[in-house]
């Protein structure tokens, strides 16, 4: 599948690379967000953490306020942003350019301005996911599900078809929201088979799923699923919750000594994209960035 990432910024040299812009994580809500330990950790580890250096910081932006927030309001002066939900939709709707990824799936999760001031587009979700799944063994695979119907699912369906998923089981509590997903799967030639809600746990007889549900769904798929005496087990179960740990979906999977994967390794990985596009770079310290993600995590705990 083309386009995973976008094209990278322009290599820059390592003492200007993003000296005196400001960057930040945009959406609602944002407090929780780990984004700013990651790339603050990277402006650190690229030696180019300082006063003159880049800057990043969160602001809370509901639903329909990103581009007036982007224009009037405290993202004025921004020089590139990660977008977290509600506003990837509208990332996408305001950039005068997109990577392919974006152009794809209709949603961008982050923004780089251009030199005349208008926005280009990337979403590095779907990186994200492929990335963090073939750190813990993902190679070729026939089946895949994703539960949820949101913009995060449709980035994990996507996920699925990068990895060559040709068998996708999709379920949420909404059926009708799994049109585009159903739709990007057929488009790419794959067999989409769409699971009630009640018979989630179907999902887990595919080779690798993917749970995009938010807090609350997640924890009531679980009582659901942990109740069950028989549950097949995934070779992959990627969560794209990162906050509670375990997230409830991955602690019934890890109980039957499934492998999973948490959403704080997608995180990093698309992290990593976006450091490359904002400061020009060629690679961002995922390592680093994700072990001062997950010591922030076990100060919350």
């Amino acid at each position: 599948m083309a386009g995973l990432g976008g094209d990278e910024g322009l290599i820059m040299d390592d003492a200007t690379a993003g000296a005196g812009r400001r960057f930040a994580v945009l959406g609602s809500p944002v407090e929780h967000s780990l984004s700013p330990v990651l790339h603050r950790t990277a402006y650190r580890e690229l030696g180019l953490a300082g006063p003159d250096g880049p800057a990043y910081e969160r602001h809370d932006v509901p639903a329909g306020c990103l581009a007036e927030f982007l224009t009037e309001g405290g993202g004025r002066s921004l020089t590139g942003a990660s977008v977290t939900m509600p506003g990837k939709p509208e990332a996408f709707a305001l950039a005068t350019e997109v990577d392919d990824t974006s152009r794809m799936l209709g949603i961008s999760n982050t923004l780089v301005r251009r030199p005349d001031g208008s926005w280009r587009a990337e979403n590095h979700d779907v990186h994200g996911i492929v990335a963090a799944l073939r750190d813990h063994g993902a190679t070729a695979a026939i089946t895949g599900g994703v539960l949820g119907s949101g913009a995060t699912a449709l980035s994990a369906v996507a996920a699925l078809l990068d990895l060559g998923v040709t068998d996708i089981r999709l379920s949420a509590r909404s059926p009708h929201k799994l049109e585009p997903l159903q739709a990007l799967a057929a488009r790419s030639g794959a067999t989409v088979l769409q699971v009630p809600w009640e018979a989630s746990h179907e999902l887990l007889e595919a080779q690798i799923v993917i749970s995009a549900l938010a807090v609350a769904g997640a924890r009531a798929v679980a009582g659901t699923w942990g109740g069950r005496s028989e549950l097949a087990v995934p070779e992959q179960f990627l969560d794209v919750l990162y906050d509670p740990w375990p997230a409830p979906l991955m602690e019934v999977v890890m109980e039957r000594g499934g492998e999973v994967v948490d959403g704080l390794e997608m995180l990093t990985h698309q992290a990593d994209m976006q450091i490359r596009s904002m400061l020009g770079v060629p690679a961002a310290p995922v390592a680093e960035m994700l072990a001062a993600a997950r010591g922030e995590l076990a100060t919350r705990a």
